[in-house]
């Protein structure tokens, strides 16, 4: 029987508005439609057997996280090693918080159920700092303990900052080359509705981000030859210019 051909209602799209479904597109073009074997960042496991969403996605047999909420996850410190042998997985799923707050400041200790609502469902980091060097440690540490072309599926949401901009999208792949990932593939979550923390219509600096980011990096051993490093990329193109 021929294969069915790919058209627009049944091609695996790079943007969808639930991450089951990202999961579920993950899990058809690099799984093999085989379950994932670790989350390192399980929380409450809202990625799996989640009946309010459009897929349920099997729940992987290794769960970790810094502040587990269920006993069968187990704790993992903040910077810490994850405790698996080097080359031990096939596939990893990390998604890391992405708000910049300190956990004592008075808006975080406030009882009032809503206020700082991020910041109570999904923890925090700070100084801003902090983000970066935990996305770059868990970048790392995916790489060391998944096997030859194992693959990380790493969720991140840029944000805003005191003004400024954290572009995490953007320094995740960054980290993902740096340590020897390739990045395979990009899935983008679109939010119908965010939570808006400001009331004040003239307050605001910056586009409100309505979507995050499911990166799949691949620990590939043979890289195709248009798959490049940019750091190694922008180093010949710098001195090229030069020479010009």
């Amino acid at each position: 029987m021929d294969k069915e051909k790919l058209n627009n209602s049944n091609v695996i799209r790079n943007i969808s508005t639930d991450q089951t479904e990202i999961l579920r597109n993950i899990m058809t073009l690099y799984t093999d439609g085989k379950a994932f074997d670790c989350d390192m960042t399980a929380s409450k496991l809202k990625f799996y057997n989640n009946d309010r969403c459009k897929y349920q996605i099997p729940e992987p047999s290794i769960l970790f996280d810094v502040f587990p909420q269920m006993d069968k996850i187990k704790k993992i410190e903040p910077l810490g090693k994850l405790p698996l042998e080097g080359g031990s997985i096939e596939s990893i799923v990390i998604d890391l918080p992405f708000v910049i707050a300190p956990k004592d400041s008075a808006s975080t200790r406030n009882p009032n159920k809503r206020s700082n609502i991020i910041f109570n469902r999904f923890s925090s980091y700070y100084p801003l700092d902090d983000l970066y060097e935990s996305y770059f440690h868990w970048i790392s540490e995916a790489y060391r303990v998944l096997k030859p072309n194992g693959l990380c599926v790493f969720k991140c949401q840029s944000t805003v900052t005191g003004g400024v901009q954290a572009n995490s999208e953007e320094f995740s792949f960054m980290c993902a080359q740096k340590v020897g990932f390739t990045v395979e593939d990009k899935f983008i979550l679109a939010a119908k509705s965010r939570l808006i923390s400001s009331s004040k219509i003239n307050n605001q600096q910056h586009a409100r981000k309505y979507t995050s980011v499911f990166y799949c990096f691949k620990k590939t051993i043979k890289k195709k030859s248009k798959n490049f490093n940019y750091f190694d990329l922008i180093d010949i193109l710098s001195v090229n210019e030069k020479n010009r």
